[in-house]
């Protein structure tokens, strides 16, 4: 894990030690499957850092098809993607509807191991990007100057419980950032606005999504060049060529209770208390 070693241990132990064992594997090979966004693509990048490489991107999912690079017997990960079946990822989603629901063991997901459903107290899942995950449990620091701080804050809108006019979910929002040991970024979201967050998405283009072309190759309008100097690790997308694999339809029922998840899920993600978004095999 490189430079980082010598960093001390942020996340509460008692989540960490709930991690499925994969994610102690890396000296083993795998390959990282990339999602459509910032965050995914930032994660991977992150993991191929703390690996040195044995885990590096090979597949691409943009929520409709699967593509890869290269034919490859290696474990996958699905990064910021919430796969039902035993595939393993690191997940930042809601995919419980209630305590006993089934889920997927193979996936590292934060509001599993708080027992969160949908049901419950969705209002109470976690509130933060994957890449803020990954960081945590592999006890990466944050970077050393604010601007830095703030583009990990506002990685997929990190930083929007912080501004709720309602004290007990800005609370909530803080109990976060202290179990994940990030403790210092409260006094940076004190000194900030959610307006100027939403600026530096702009600014950044940290909402834009990473497309695929009719050649196979990925395109973003996501800065990365500009990123690039407030991260300690390599950022971009994969220059390689992609392949088709496999297609699946996208979904999402306003109302769980009124209808019915189809079957052959593929990935399941809980938007509310009675809303779900999902892709599933036709």
């Amino acid at each position: 894990m490189g430079d980082f070693l010598s960093f001390t241990i942020r996340m509460n132990e008692y989540y960490k030690d709930k991690a499925p064992q994969w994610t102690n594997d890396t000296h083993i090979e795998h390959d990282l499957m990339v999602g459509d966004d910032s965050d995914s693509s930032l994660s991977c990048d992150l993991l191929a850092h703390i690996t040195n490489g044995k885990w590096k991107p090979n597949y691409f999912y943009n929520f409709e098809s699967f593509y890869q690079i290269n034919k490859s017997d290696n474990p996958l990960i699905g990064v910021d993607m919430a796969f039902t079946k035993n595939v393993r990822c690191f997940d930042n989603h809601l995919s419980q509807q209630y305590y006993n629901s089934k889920h997927n063991p193979y996936c590292f997901n934060l509001n599993v191991y708080k027992g969160i459903n949908a049901d419950k107290n969705y209002y109470k899942k976690y509130p933060f990007s994957t890449l803020m995950l990954i960081m945590a449990y592999y006890d990466i620091p944050l970077p050393k100057t604010q601007l830095g701080k703030e583009i990990i804050l506002a990685v997929d809108s990190s930083f929007i419980g912080h501004y709720t006019t309602n004290d007990f979910f800005k609370q909530i929002h803080t109990d976060w950032l202290k179990l994940l040991g990030f403790d210092e970024l409260v006094d940076i979201l004190d000194q900030r606005s959610k307006s100027y967050f939403y600026g530096l998405i702009e600014e950044y283009g940290l909402n834009e999504k990473i497309h695929i072309n009719e050649n196979g190759y990925l395109k973003t309008n996501i800065n990365f060049e500009a990123i690039q100097p407030y991260l300690d690790w390599k950022i971009g997308i994969p220059n390689e060529q992609f392949e088709l694999l496999h297609t699946c339809k996208r979904g999402f029922i306003k109302d769980i209770s009124q209808e019915r998840l189809p079957d052959n899920l593929v990935s399941l993600a809980y938007t509310s208390k009675k809303s779900a978004a999902f892709t599933y095999n036709p």
